[in-house]
């Protein structure tokens, strides 16, 4: 069997929900098995965004309070990676996007060159209609790559604890 390393590049999709966390400790664990780059992404929902301030739950000034407030966090989950990788030796690189999520990590993977996406476990859906606009969900029917949903957080820490 060759040594062909199949992964050369794995993007993180994380929203700084615990299942993204979860994804990002797998994502950490695989670049360091096959010697990966790990290029992380956070995008700021500008869509959902725009959806509050068309419904009047926002006043344009409070959108964008609310859009900064969300850009300061991507930096704080972004960072929280960062340093969860560098604990394991790891260097990570980091984007934080605004616009359409789905759109956006999309862009992300087809600009990077990347052989994996991983992303946190789905959110649940209750309709289908909610099926539409679960992000997670969406980004797997738009990126041409393999994608892999990360689940089983007491499994993934424990990999990591030991990694």
């Amino acid at each position: 069997m060759n040594d062909i390393n199949p992964l050369k590049n794995i993007l993180l999709y994380i929203d700084g929900s615990e299942p993204s966390i979860t994804a990002a400790q797998m994502a950490i664990i695989m670049a360091k098995a096959f010697g990966c780059a790990l290029r992380v992404i956070y995008v700021v929902n500008e869509d959902l965004l725009s959806e509050l301030l068309k419904a009047r739950v926002f006043i344009q000034m409070e959108k964008m309070d609310y859009e900064r407030d969300l850009e300061e966090d991507g930096k704080r989950y972004l960072n929280y990676v960062v340093k969860l990788a560098d604990r394991k030796g790891l260097k990570v690189e980091t984007v934080l996007r605004k616009g359409v999520v789905h759109e956006e990590v999309s862009r992300e993977v087809d600009e990077s060159g990347c052989d994996l996406l991983v992303q946190g476990e789905l959110g649940e859906v209750l309709s289908l209609r909610d099926s539409f606009y679960e992000e997670g969900e969406r980004i797997l029917r738009k990126v041409k790559c393999p994608t892999m949903v990360v689940r089983g957080r007491d499994r993934v820490e424990r990999l990591f604890d030991s990694l």
